[in-house]
């Protein structure tokens, strides 16, 4: 929970870091003893306030908000962390008792947040096991996505995790709720590689499926969001399977003109395990072919 003493707190931090003084932020619309109280934790202030003076530092909403949730990360924040990292290092064991924690806090609260989190640990665990998530379960994952009003990263997390389960029509109607689900939590560059990384994943799920209708559509979508130069990977990743997308069409050798592009990218930039898994998803897609 974020109170007023971390928000005051970090205020005066970013002010002091840009050598601002009191009077200087304060401006027409507080007084400098208020704003003293307000960074010291001892005075609330209004939301229409907060904004004016957000605009005296110079700073806009998303950049604080950012701030603060790195500063305090919420429980599902500092969950997903956990559960990131055990899924990483392959290591299940971790993820069950993950699992089974946020179950037993289900069943003894009734409190849907954790079985939301158990959704989501699943999702991880499904891509280490290898087991398919049993259709109950894609259902209850499917109609949990398709009531939230407006999709977080605990959302996404869930879908990118779970997307080789569901079936092709759910996974295309759910892939379009990426695009009008999540503009609620604005288009800072965390939440927009998050975006573009999923719905790249779910066009190379599309092209698995040989859906090569549903690939183009959102290959072209992606064109139109045109991913910023700063997002690297993100472009290779792209340009790979937009070269599968020439290759399935029939056109090879503008597919693999992409790809082995994207390809010496990834080998001059020193990423030799994604050069490596990149390279043979290659090789196998060459094969296919023939």
């Amino acid at each position: 929970m974020i109170d007023t003493v971390d928000m005051g707190s970090l205020f005066k931090k970013i002010r002091l870091s840009k050598k601002l003084s009191l009077k200087d932020v304060a401006g027409d619309y507080l007084s400098v003893s208020f704003l003293s109280k307000f960074e010291r934790g001892e005075s609330e202030i209004s939301l229409s306030r907060f904004f004016s003076l957000l605009e005296n530092l110079d700073v806009s909403i998303e950049e604080f908000y950012g701030l603060v949730s790195k500063e305090n990360p919420t429980n599902t924040e500092e969950l997903l962390e956990h559960v990131s990292k055990a899924f990483y290092q392959n290591n299940i064991l971790a993820l069950r008792k993950y699992l089974s924690t946020e179950i037993a806090k289900y069943n003894e609260t009734n409190k849907k947040t954790f079985l939301y989190n158990s959704i989501m640990i699943e999702s991880f665990l499904v891509n280490l096991t290898g087991n398919k998530i049993d259709e109950k379960k894609i259902r209850q994952i499917s109609d949990y996505l398709f009531d939230i009003d407006q999709w977080g990263k605990r959302e996404l997390i869930i879908f990118g995790n779970s997307m080789t389960a569901i079936p092709t029509e759910t996974l295309n109607i759910l892939t379009k709720e990426i695009v009008y689900k999540t503009t609620l939590f604005g288009n800072n560059d965390s939440n927009k590689r998050i975006r573009i990384s999923i719905l790249i994943n779910a066009i190379s799920e599309f092209l698995d499926r040989n859906d090569l209708e549903h690939s183009k559509l959102y290959l072209d979508l992606l064109s139109e969001m045109d991913i910023p130069e700063i997002f690297l990977y993100e472009k290779l990743e792209y340009n790979i399977v937009e070269g599968s997308y020439w290759i399935k069409i029939g056109k090879v050798e503008i597919g693999k003109k992409k790809i082995e592009m994207a390809l010496e990218s990834l080998k001059n930039l020193g990423a030799e395990n994604l050069f490596l898994a990149r390279e043979l998803y290659y090789e196998n897609l060459l094969n296919s072919i023939i």
